[in-house]
Parts: C-alpha cells; sequence; structure tokens
C-alpha cells in the first residue's frame, strides 16, 4: 500500500544538483518547481517518489526553506548538526536537554520565563540533565560508588532564557543552539500583538503567523489610538485614553493559550504542545511522534541461533547457556503501528540505532523471511522521537542521528511515565498476549512464578523469538481491534489517516546514510577508500587524495547495500561509488556468503573477473530465495567486534577486474581490492598464504611469516 507524503512547499528537494520546491499536492503525488525561478518541474506519484528518495544522488530537507531555519543557517554557517565537530554537537545536545526540560517544566506552569522562576527550577533542570550525562558515561554497566562522571556548569537564567529563544525563533532547530558570536540579544522584532474594538483590533496582530512581540504590539496600539484620536479632534470628540505598554501585555497575558499558539505556530504544534491525554501525547497522523523503549523479555530463552542447534542432542541442548534477552522497540503513537523492533544480547546505543533506522524503511522483507500474511509496510520520516533515560537514548550517537533525520529528541523528566504511555503499554500486551504460550517464561514476580522451572523449560532460540515477535505483530496486534483506536485496528488506523492526513516523507537515502549508517575512518589511497575488501571512489576523493595533507576520511556505510557509501570530506558529506557495479544492493550477508565461496574455488588465482565475483553473488541470492524458511535476527554477526573478526578472518584481498574501466582519475594502485591473492607455494595441505615484506633490520635468510591480510585500513 502507498501512503501519501506530508510534504509542504517548506521543504526542498534536490535532484541531480537542482532544487525543487512543492507547488501542488493531492492524494496521488507531488508536483514540485524549481527553486531557482528557472520554471522547471518535476511531478511523482508517491510511489515514484518514495523510489526516487532512494537514489543517491537526490536529498530531501524538511522544512530547508522555513525563515526560522534559513535564518539559523546562516548565523551558524552549518547546514546540519552532525556535520559539526564532536565537541560542538555535544555543546549543543547539552543545550537542547536544557531547552527541552525547559519547555516541559513551563508547560506544566512549572515554571515561567522569569530569571527568579527559572532560577529557582535550575537545580531541578540541572538533576534532569545530568542524569541524562550521568546514564551517558555509564557505558550500560551499574556505576560503581566513586565513579567520576563529568558534568558541564549550568547556564544562568538569562542564558537559558535566550537558548529558549533561538530555539523557537529557528522553529525548534538544533541549528538555533549552536554557540556563535551572535548572541547579543535578538535581533528581529519580538513575535507578538495589538490592543477592545481599538485594543481588540490591536491584539489581533498578536494572533498571527507573523509572531509580533508584545512591545511591538503596544506600540502599533499606541500609533492606532492617536490616528484615531487625531481623527476625534477633528470631529470635536474627546480623545480616547491611550493604554500603556502593560496594560496590552496583560490583555495579551489573558488570551486562551491554545488558541493564541494555534493562531501563532499552527495547530499541529499546538496539539503537540497542549494537548495530553491519560496515556500520553496526541498524534494527529503517522509518524508524528514515535516512543522508543527497551524491555527485557519475560521469557528464558536458549543464547543462540537456531541453525546452530539443528544437530544438537537433548543432553547437549541442556548444557547451552540460557538468559533473557533485551527487546527494542518503537511505535507510532497515532496509529499504535509497531515501526521498529529489534533483538539485542543487552542494552546498547548500535540495536537502539538500528531500530531507529528500520523506523525509517519498509520491512516487509522481515515479514515475508518470518512467513507472515500481512505486510510490515508503516514507516516514514522522523518526527518527535519521545524516549526514557535509558543510557541508549540519552548516547550522543543516538541524539545526533534523530537531529540528523530531521527529528526532534524527547526525553521526559523522571516519574512522567505516562508521557510515553502507548510503548509502555505494548510490553505490557506482550506480557500478556504472546509470553505466557511460550515455554521458559519467567512471570512478573517469584511469587507468581511459583514452581515453574523456567530454566530448565527454556527450549527457543534468538531467531525463533524473534519470527515469533514478528508474526505476533505483524499478523496478530496489527490486526487486531485496538481499545485506545475506539475498536480500529493499527493496520485500518494507518490506512485511513494515511490517505486523509499523509504520512511524514521518508526519507532521502543520502540521509539515511548520514544518520544511521556504520561509520568508520578510513586511509585515502590511489584506490579511494576500501571497506570490506571493496574499493569506492568519487572525485571528492581525488581532490582530497591529491591536495590534502590529511590522510583519513569518516565514511558512513549501509550493511543492507555496499553498492555506495558516504565520504565526509570537511563539513560535507559526498557519495562514492564501488568500483564494480555487481556489489549494487547487494547486502553484508550476500558479500560475505559470497566470500567465502570464493575463498574455496579461487585460493591458487591472482585476480579474479567482476563477471566471476558477479555470478558467485547471483547464485547465493538464488540460495537465500529458497530457503527463506530460516529467520536469523543475526545477532552477533553485525556487532563491531564481528565485523572486526570478518575483516581479519574472511576477506581475502580478492584482486577483481572490473569489466570496464572507471575514469576516476585516481591513480592506479596494487589492485582494485586490496592485496592479490598469490598462487600456492607447495604447502602440502593446500592453503595459500599472502607473504608480509620483511621488517628492514631482518635478515635476507630469515623465514617471512606467511599469513592472511587483508588491507582495509
Amino acid at each position: 500500500m502507498i501512503s501519501r507524503m506530508r510534504v509542504s512547499s517548506n521543504d526542498r528537494l534536490t535532484v541531480d544538483g537542482c532544487s525543487f520546491r512543492l507547488v501542488a499536492r493531492d492524494g496521488f503525488g507531488c508536483s514540485f518547481e524549481s527553486a531557482d525561478g528557472s520554471g522547471k518541474t518535476v511531478s511523482y506519484t508517491y510511489a515514484e517518489m518514495r523510489e526516487v528518495l532512494r537514489r543517491p544522488e537526490v536529498i530531501f530537507d524538511p522544512g530547508y526553506y522555513l525563515p526560522g531555519r534559513v535564518n539559523a543557517r546562516r548565523k551558524s554557517n552549518a547546514e546540519i548538526v552532525g556535520s559539526l565537530p564532536e565537541a560542538v554537537q555535544s555543546e549543543v545536545l547539552w543545550r537542547h536537554a536544557y531547552v527541552e526540560v525547559f519547555l516541559k517544566l513551563e508547560l506544566q506552569k512549572e515554571v515561567k520565563r522569569v530569571d527568579s522562576s527559572i532560577a529557582a527550577a535550575l537545580p531541578r533542570m540541572e538533576m534532569h540533565v545530568n542524569k541524562q550525562a550521568r546514564a551517558a558515561q555509564s557505558n550500560w554497566s551499574n556505576p560503581r560508588a566513586g565513579k567520576k562522571n563529568q558534568y558541564r556548569d549550568p547556564p544562568c537564567p538569562k542564558t537559558l532564557r535566550s537558548w529558549v529563544t533561538r530555539f523557537e525563533q529557528a522553529e525548534l532547530s538544533p541549528l538555533g543552539l549552536i554557540p556563535g558570536t551572535h548572541r547579543s540579544g535578538n535581533r528581529n522584532a519580538r513575535f507578538c500583538l495589538e490592543s477592545t474594538r481599538l485594543l481588540g483590533e490591536c491584539l489581533g496582530a498578536y494572533l498571527s503567523l507573523q509572531r509580533l512581540s508584545k512591545k511591538n504590539v503596544a506600540q502599533l496600539c499606541a500609533d492606532r489610538f492617536k490616528q484615531v484620536n487625531k481623527l476625534r479632534r477633528q470631529e470635536s470628540k474627546p480623545e480616547l485614553a491611550v493604554p500603556s505598554r502593560r496594560k496590552v501585555e496583560r490583555a495579551i497575558a489573558k488570551l486562551d493559550p491554545y488558541y493564541t499558539c494555534v493562531q501563532r505556530y499552527g495547530i499541529e504544534q499546538a496539539n503537540r504542545k497542549f494537548t495530553l491525554y491519560e496515556e500520553g501525547i496526541a498524534a494527529s497522523y503517522p509518524m508524528e511522534r514515535i516512543e522508543i523503549d527497551e524491555w527485557c523479555v519475560d521469557l528464558i530463552t536458549i543464547l543462540s541461533e537456531r541453525g546452530a542447534l539443528d544437530h544438537l542432542s537433548g543432553e547437549e541442548l541442556a548444557l547451552l547457556e540460557r538468559g533473557r534477552r533485551w527487546l527494542y522497540l518503537a511505535i507510532d503513537c497515532a496509529t499504535r503501528c509497531i515501526v521498529g523492533m529489534r533483538l539485542a544480547e543487552t542494552p546498547n546505543g548500535r540495536d537502539a540505532l538500528a531500530v531507529l533506522s528500520d523506523v525509517t524503511r519498509d520491512k516487509s522483507d522481515l515479514a515475508v523471511a518470518a512467513g507472515c500474511k500481512s505486510t510490515w509496510h508503516h514507516c516514514g520520516g522522523l518526527s518527535t522521537v519521545a524516549t526514557d533515560l535509558g543510557a541508549a537514548f540519552v548516547d550522543d550517537l543516538f541524539r545526533t542521528a534523530v537531529f540528523e533525520a530531521y527529528g526532534t529528541p524527547e526525553t521526559p523528566p523522571g516519574g512522567l511515565a505516562h508521557l510515553r504511555g502507548r510503548v509502555e503499554r505494548i510490553f505490557g500486551t506482550f506480557g500478556t498476549t504472546l509470553v505466557p504460550h511460550l515455554a521458559g517464561r519467567t512471570f512478573s514476580d517469584p511469587k507468581e512464578r511459583g514452581d515453574y522451572p523456567s530454566v530448565e523449560m527454556a527450549s527457543i532460540s534468538d531467531d525463533a523469538l524473534m519470527q515469533m515477535l514478528t508474526l505476533f505483530v505483524v499478523d496478530v496486534y496489527h490486526n487486531t481491534p485496538h481499545r485506545g483506536l475506539n475498536g480500529e485496528t493499527p493496520n485500518n488506523c494507518w490506512k485511513r489517516l494515511s490517505e486523509k492526513m499523509g504520512v511524514v516523507p521518508d526519507l532521502a537515502e543520502t540521509t539515511r546514510r548520514r544518520a544511521f549508517g556504520i561509520r568508520y575512518n578510513r586511509r585515502v589511497s590511489g584506490k579511494g577508500v576500501a571497506l570490506f575488501g571493496i574499493d569506492y571512489a568519487c572525485a571528492a576523493l581525488r581532490e582530497f587524495h591529491l591536495h590534502s595533507h590529511e590522510t583519513h576520511v569518516d565514511i558512513k556505510a549501509d550493511l543492507n547495500d555496499l553498492g555506495w557509501i558516504m565520504v565526509q570530506i570537511g563539513q560535507e558529506w559526498f557519495v562514492a561509488n564501488a568500483l564494480q557495479k555487481c556489489f549494487d544492493g547487494i547486502s553484508y550477508d550476500q558479500w560475505e556468503a559470497t566470500a567465502r565461496e570464493l575463498r574455496l574455488r579461487h585460493r591458487a588465482e591472482a585476480a579474479i573477473h567482476e563477471q566471476t565475483v558477479s555470478k558467485a553473488l547471483n547464485a547465493i541470492l538464488e540460495i537465500n530465495a529458497a530457503e527463506q524458511r530460516r529467520f536469523g535476527v543475526a545477532l552477533k554477526r553485525l556487532t563491531p567486534g564481528g565485523l572486526r573478526k570478518a575483516k581479519e578472518d574472511l576477506f581475502l584481498g580478492l584482486t577483481i577486474l572490473p569489466e570496464e574501466d572507471e575514469a576516476f582519475g585516481l591513480p592506479a594502485g596494487e589492485g582494485l581490492m586490496g592485496h592479490v591473492i598469490r598462487p600456492s607455494s607447495g604447502n602440502t595441505d593446500g592453503s595459500t598464504h599472502s607473504e608480509d615484506e620483511p621488517d628492514s633490520d631482518e635478515s635476507e635468510n630469515q623465514p617471512r611469516k606467511k599469513r592472511w591480510r587483508f588491507d582495509d585500513e
């Protein structure tokens, strides 16, 4: 099913270097016009739009043309927070934590925007921000007495007020919190209004998207009264008393807060700010608000993948390690659809980030692999991402990724679990609906468990557990009437709201990789940069290699597609393509399996043609398609340690000869994909080794050490 996208005229779509703005939208698609006034137009259906956003040369920036964000970019000289130095990123995240908790307390009427009120609430705000910092520095371990943590001194009330003002003037963009030299007050007129028939007319200026300040409204009111009094003098009528500035401000303070916010900021932001229910903050359309949390599954499982258990006897199975897994889960508040889910060995930031990445993509491939009858198409871009104070969620990497994906992280103060009521409740649904039917459940407490042998009854493996969770979510939960939706199923609610209201637009693939890709630091050589034995190059890398004194760059890769990566040079990100086209759309798992096959079949060959690699990849793809009965969650394979081990033990540094030479303008290297595989030197065991160069102080008569080498640095 293709859902509508909530695209606005303030969003920027960049295709082949040309920027476009929305000019028309209907139930079928969108039309865009060139932002430079040339009159060039493009039109896409929503299905075509999703395909376009997957292309590496396409960029989509929500809210790019909002006046506040334009001004924030101009003042900060930055496009995105993630491109700034890590120290500046950390400073922005720290400031945002203070601004966020202040706005929450202001919403609850526990603090006002005056110095005395802020000073009284500052210790509470500092406690909340330091709690986040302590969780981030704990490295997911229980703190020990005497452990040292680093905390920043809190801002003074005046400074905090200036941060809040800048954040709001930047249209809630973190760019407004970037430290700089432009801090000497508000350069623009304050957003506020006019003043009982005349006073009422003047107050109308406050209730507008122009957002005039109270001072400006008072001045407009005074000018208006002077004009009226001049006419009244000409008509020999008594003059009206001109209201003072304080009188106008008191009249503005009596206006209805919700109505005022609607007129000044729009109904969507007013609903997010004011509409609170018992189950949490309201959301009116899909992907407007996502809640993410972690849960220790109420089940003892066998801590191993199912494929490793197929040939073990009952006695061997009894000796395997058992324990409880953690589940990261994301739920859409408007429709109650689960938009992301992942098992983890322990709470950690990388799996939390992986769930956030899954939220933004169609997961129907996982549903098919699990044997589901329904699709798992629920996805979109990010708006508000609400979490608790878990270490994975307050980590700078996670919060920066949310900003990179044009979302807003929200971490309510402790003790306000009802602000994330939907994700808290779904875990209870799992515990009462699914877990009671599984062997090895732990129950809520020892009294309830009684004599039930949870450990002895454990018989479910990791991927079996994930498969059952996926089946339950996609086929059962999404198609079951939900009390919070007045009896409507989550699937039907998603369909209705997406057709009526639209979904937050999908992230461009370049944005997804920049936000959620796995970061590496690689040396630039004549071949470009190397990752997993694959060489990547682009024109920007060529210029960097020829003219820069630096030797390494940061890159980000998506393990689901090794055809291209993102390379950071300075503050900009560039697309670098694999030199062989056979890697387009190939995942790390598929390349790993293919590399194992090539290692067995081509040990004695010095170089392999791209066509040979392509045929091997196609064979692996056919095998995978024929064996979709297996559902692997790959808990360990994609961890940083697992990837390092794969680099050391698997990839052979194959030299792949491309079918056609690419004109990247880079100097020729030793080989396209690292070191050449040397022919066997008569080893009796049939193995093959590559030879390292001896150290300069070694004698020529000394034997050389022989081992496999993978030049990935």
